[in-house]
């Protein structure tokens, strides 16, 4: 009606849009100079440029190889670790080493470890051919240790981390009359440490089958082994002792070698 009361002094310019204003302005509109800065509503990280968005992928990358660099350094079983001491190297498998573990830090004279080769957190997790080699090892030594009339214990324990941790099974020779007890000391202890650090799971008992087949690929769980069966145990909780098979073995210590 507004435009009808102008009549021929109407010429449009009353709806001219006042510059910079966006007031019923379409897309086209705000494509030139005085429309919205589609800046404001676009992230930081879309704003760099092609140049400045690789130097800071490249610095994430950089700055995530340190932080495994530092975990894997505090691995020295592991081929991989920068603190990993050649000389320590008893022998190479395809798939898994035996190294000698340092002197400062043995139970007893010749223990050692099995250790995959390539990235593993747990044994659980390995692949049938990795099995397969942990298994030839596994006699080998029993029957080595038998000559010398020892029995020997092979135990892991994976504990919850979101690091990059390389498991290792320790392997400790015993006497043989340390290994023909080890079910009974080993289902006393593993009853009072579900006790002590909330571990309510049952028991699993290892006899004729091996840790794979029941513990499920994700889980930390402590396992102990003997000539003739062994343990498994879910662990539910950070706290649970990462030494406890060794300090369990060391409650024996009759036979430990000062």
């Amino acid at each position: 009606r507004n435009v009808a009361r102008m009549g021929s002094r109407y010429k449009g310019n009353e709806f001219k849009m006042v510059a910079g204003s966006t007031a019923g302005a379409d897309e086209d509109d705000l494509a030139g100079d005085g429309g919205i800065d589609m800046k404001m509503f676009t992230s930081a990280s879309d704003r760099l440029t092609d140049t400045a968005s690789y130097n800071r992928e490249v610095s994430r990358q950089v700055a995530h190889l340190r932080k495994e660099n530092a975990i894997t350094n505090k691995c020295s079983w592991w081929m991989e670790s920068g603190s990993f001491r050649k000389h320590m190297l008893l022998s190479l498998g395809d798939h898994v080493s035996l190294v000698l573990v340092p002197s400062h830090s043995q139970l007893v004279k010749s223990q050692c470890y099995l250790v995959p080769i390539k990235h593993a957190e747990a044994f659980v997790s390995c692949e049938d051919e990795v099995w397969d080699e942990v298994g030839r090892f596994k006699s080998s030594l029993r029957a080595m240790f038998r000559k010398e009339g020892k029995g020997v214990l092979f135990c892991e324990t994976v504990l919850p981390s979101k690091s990059l941790w390389q498991t290792r099974m320790d392997v400790v020779p015993v006497p043989l009359n340390v290994e023909q007890d080890a079910q009974i000391f080993f289902k006393s202890a593993l009853n009072e440490v579900a006790e002590e650090w909330g571990t309510h799971t049952k028991l699993i008992s290892t006899k004729g089958k091996n840790i794979r087949q029941t513990v499920p690929k994700g889980f930390s769980y402590f396992n102990i082994e003997w000539d003739t069966g062994g343990f498994a145990q879910i662990i539910e909780t950070q706290s649970f002792p990462k030494d406890f098979g060794l300090d369990t073995i060391a409650g024996k210590s009759s036979f430990i070698e000062h």
